[in-house]
């Protein structure tokens, strides 16, 4: 049996008939670039908008047979009119998603398999971060790659609600101003994310409406603004068919996941997962007992500047999470560091043997100082940090230096598990007999044999 929307008596028969469905009329699409935030005078719908008019209507839970402009509710996974959370492990989602994105989540292999459990237990508790409201914390140490939670959102919805577009009739194009009419789309984006807010279970909707809210003066309702608060991108394959950019991507907001605070140098990052439907948090290093557990909200690689500009909307108005982000002289190294990261460091072994004083990987210091530099800046959620581990995983490899090769295969491998890649570590680097029959390995005992200047190799 499937879960209703509707609570009347006649709804109340037809637990079969689990989605809502809608769809707009024909209308001509208008607006684009972000929406408002901060303090907008007169926010909120012009007094003389009449919402627009939408037609809802049940249909068979077990449908994939959707119009291409329709857009539903529906209960990811499929639950039962009496399951409480209690019910179901792993708990379930209210979605408002095109049909195009439903029939992608029930295609997925494997769905819906169980969340994942946390790494040794759960390793954590919201409680008081000061002036942040609540954050997550570690209740012990957290080591490098860990999973430490793995929860199915409470709510699903697109990033840029259909009406965010904003489809709305010629006439109301002529007749409003530009931000009103962003307003009135985060009037009907709010309406919708309301429809979705009232399908909750009691718990849900305590916990949502407990969520800290950013967008309390732009025009956004106490539901829409919890979730432009609080909400997580979801990359990946599930978006509305032919989309680009945000338009077409979809937003997670979850009980606990959602409590977790910005830094500029985070100790964990996101990622979803189809299969589980669900917002995973892995550790990018070991997290002490006690230490806030944070991700990132922004573009780390941008400026202090920038990334100021990019965290307003959350409320965050003074990012002080490192020095880096406080001290003039600090913010200066960093943003200078954090914009040469953008250019992968490329390297080629020496052409003429090193001195007999020279160290053999002297040639190896820019990837050397890369690493350094990005462990001091906390960068260890980056791709380039993992892209700098493997190139100095397979210049090791190179120079035959097992013991280095050993430390930095430890390194990525729980690093590629923090990063979510599904595919772990070549094994072979784990053991001295692996590593010696590696590709690396061999090509340097091949360069012992001709002349330096005939080997042409490069390390990106």
């Amino acid at each position: 049996m499937k879960r209703g929307f509707l609570t009347t008596s006649k709804a109340q028969k037809q637990l079969e008939k689990e989605p809502v469905s809608w769809q707009y009329a024909q209308t001509k699409t208008i607006m684009s670039g972000p929406l408002s935030h901060g303090v907008v005078q007169e926010a909120g719908a012009p007094k003389d908008y009449r919402s627009l008019e939408r037609a809802y209507h049940e249909i068979d839970g077990n449908t994939m047979n959707y119009a291409p402009d329709a857009y539903i509710y529906t209960t990811v996974p499929p639950i039962s009119m009496r399951d409480t959370l209690a019910d179901v492990p792993g708990g379930w989602t209210e979605c408002f998603v095109s049909g195009h994105v439903k029939r992608m989540i029930y295609s997925t292999p494997g769905f819906p398999r169980l969340p994942l459990r946390p790494t040794g237990g759960k390793a954590y508790r919201i409680i008081n971060a000061g002036d942040k409201g609540l954050g997550m914390f570690a209740t012990r140490l957290i080591r490098t790659g860990d999973v430490i939670a793995d929860e199915r959102p409470m709510l699903v919805g697109p990033i840029v609600n259909p009406v965010n577009t904003a489809k709305l009739s010629g006439e109301i194009i002529e007749k409003y101003s530009t931000e009103q009419l962003k307003q009135i789309a985060l009037h009907e984006a709010g309406e919708a994310v309301k429809l979705a807010f009232d399908r909750l279970p009691p718990e849900y909707k305590r916990a949502f409406m407990e969520l800290y809210n950013s967008h309390k003066e732009d025009g956004s309702n106490e539901f829409i603004g919890r979730t432009r608060t609080n909400g997580f991108a979801i990359n990946g394959r599930l978006r509305d068919e032919n989309t680009k950019g945000r338009r077409g991507m979809y937003t997670a907001t979850c009980n606990e996941i959602s409590r977790i605070n910005h830094s500029c140098s985070p100790n964990a990052t996101f990622s979803w997962h189809d299969d589980t439907f669900s917002v995973r948090i892995h550790a990018v290093r070991d997290i002490p007992a006690g230490t806030e557990i944070t991700i990132q909200y922004c573009d780390l690689l941008e400026s202090v500047a920038e990334r100021a500009n990019d965290l307003a909307p959350y409320g965050i108005t003074s990012c002080n999470c490192t020095p880096f982000c406080s001290d003039p002289a600090m913010i200066k190294i960093s943003d200078e560091r954090r914009a040469r990261f953008q250019i992968p460091v490329v390297l080629m072994p020496p052409s003429v043997k090193p001195k007999a004083d020279e160290p053999k990987d002297a040639w190896v210091q820019p990837a050397l100082t890369r690493l350094l530099e990005l462990e001091e800046e906390g960068l260890q959620s980056l791709d380039e940090y993992r892209r700098t581990l493997h190139q100095l995983l397979n210049i090791y490899t190179y120079l035959q230096d097992v013991e280095k090769v050993l430390m930095y295969a430890q390194k990525l491998r729980g690093t590629l598990k923090a990063l979510g890649r599904s595919k772990d570590l070549d094994k072979g680097y784990l053991s001295v007999e692996g590593i010696k029959s590696s590709t690396f390995w061999n090509m340097a005992d091949m360069a012992k044999m001709m002349p330096m200047s005939a080997m042409m190799m490069t390390f990106a």
